[in-house]
């Protein structure tokens, strides 16, 4: 009986030890997948803010080429003007006034496309922002309920304590002669 007792105990030890070892591994593996989704969250802001970034930068090259094509503009009409000018041709009507006014229109044009590219630049921009800033928020989630289910010290050492006293009882009742219960007034 004292035999089974203590082998009982040895594989109770060694039941509560491997149960452990394993509670302790998970819990680590957790917190480091919960460590990995907080730095992926934090990666992912600043990828929101890099994106801002971007789109100032895309809207500040549209201005740009919006100042370009003014100046072009402004400049082909002065050299039209004066050659028209220069050659004695009427400006205020016929065929040289629509020549101008093509000129204008086809400028409009531009800048039309250049402030619809402009608007283009700033949304696709808050857009890529709002995308990444939902994927940080999923992220940071993720984070904290991974930290929540890894649970503590405690966690791992109630799992071994009973994969131990399982093992003890499972291992020790065979060999143990259990008392029996007599009630009063029965036969012994």
């Amino acid at each position: 009986m004292k035999a089974s007792l203590v082998l009982g105990g040895v594989m109770a030890l060694m039941s509560a030890g491997q149960a452990f070892i394993q509670a302790e591994a998970q819990r680590t593996q957790t917190k480091a997948q919960a460590n990995a989704a907080e730095n992926n969250a934090i990666a992912m802001r600043q990828q929101a803010q890099l994106e801002l970034q971007k789109g100032e930068i895309n809207k500040r090259r549209v201005d740009a080429e919006r100042d370009t094509l003014r100046r072009g503009y402004e400049q082909q009409a002065g050299a039209n003007r004066s050659l028209l000018a220069s050659g004695n041709v009427d400006i205020s009507g016929g065929s040289a006034a629509d020549s101008l006014l093509g000129n204008a229109q086809l400028f409009s044009e531009d800048m039309g496309a250049n402030r619809y590219n402009f608007q283009l630049a700033g949304w696709e921009a808050n857009e890529a922002a709002r995308k990444a800033n939902w994927q940080a928020d999923t992220y940071s989630s993720q984070a904290s309920w991974l930290k929540k289910s890894a649970g503590s010290l405690g966690t791992s050492l109630l799992s071994a304590g009973l994969a131990g006293g399982k093992s003890w009882i499972y291992a020790g009742m065979p060999g143990i002669n259990w008392p029996r219960l007599r009630r009063k007034g029965t036969l012994r």
